[in-house]
């Protein structure tokens, strides 16, 4: 089993991922979304991976179709309770044919993969866009992860604590982190591992996964530079 599939489905994950819906970023969060992809009224939208549906259900409550797609069932249980239309799919092998307007990417979820896989899941996003088609990915860069790594670091989410152990393999271009989750008196381990890329690599590669036009901004949408916390890229197809 991949490693994302045993992180997602251990309960001590779940927990801190459903400790994050009472955060009170999240309607500011998707008034970026809603200014950076340029999204028209009634816009379809693909959201994937959904996971419990805190972006799209609050894009629906807008006005917005959107379709949520995850590969874990306890999001998608979660996601559709809050009135998401969802599926369970693999990202990297979405069915969707030119159905939507825009797709979004959000929370560093790109990267699980080799780079073949990860091309796969550019590829499978190009696909389930029309046209002129927006898809917006939230990640880390080596740009923004070089000025500020720390190899240590910790947080909470709900009552979960989170221990952050991160190794960057430059020679690979991933970062690996061991994650220990203390809850309830309990505590577990999990490692991932992530293909982080340079700016410009990860446009070489939604390039030949079908996109044409790049905007590189940071989380505020302010123009992306080194050291910026995060990369919003919006690609169009």
């Amino acid at each position: 089993m991949a490693w994302w599939e045993e992180m997602f489905e251990l309960p001590s994950w779940q927990g801190v991922q459903f400790g994050w819906e009472t955060l009170e970023d999240a309607e500011q969060q998707v008034e970026l979304i809603e200014r950076a992809l340029r999204l028209e009224p009634g816009s379809r939208i693909l959201d994937v991976p959904c996971g419990t549906g805190r972006v799209g259900r609050r894009l629906v409550a807008k006005g917005y179709d959107v379709v949520g797609v995850d590969i874990t069932e306890r999001f998608l249980e979660e996601a559709r309770a809050a009135g998401l239309s969802v599926e369970r799919a693999d990202m990297r092998a979405l069915s969707f044919e030119a159905e939507f307007d825009a797709a979004i990417c959000m929370w560093g979820s790109f990267g699980y993969f080799d780079d073949e896989g990860n091309l796969a899941q550019a590829r499978a996003a190009a696909r389930a866009l029309r046209p002129g088609g927006r898809y917006l990915i939230d990640t880390p860069t080596l740009e923004s992860i070089y000025p500020r790594f720390r190899d240590r670091n910790w947080f909470e989410a709900g009552d979960t604590t989170v221990l952050m152990q991160t190794t960057f393999r430059l020679d690979e271009g991933r970062v690996e982190t061991d994650w220990t989750f203390l809850r309830g008196g309990e505590r577990h381990t999990q490692r991932s591992s992530v293909r982080v890329y340079a700016l410009s690599a990860l446009t070489d590669l939604l390039r030949e996964a079908g996109f044409t036009a790049f905007e590189a901004r940071d989380d505020e949408l302010e123009d992306f530079r080194i050291g910026s916390p995060r990369l919003w890229l919006v690609a169009t197809r």
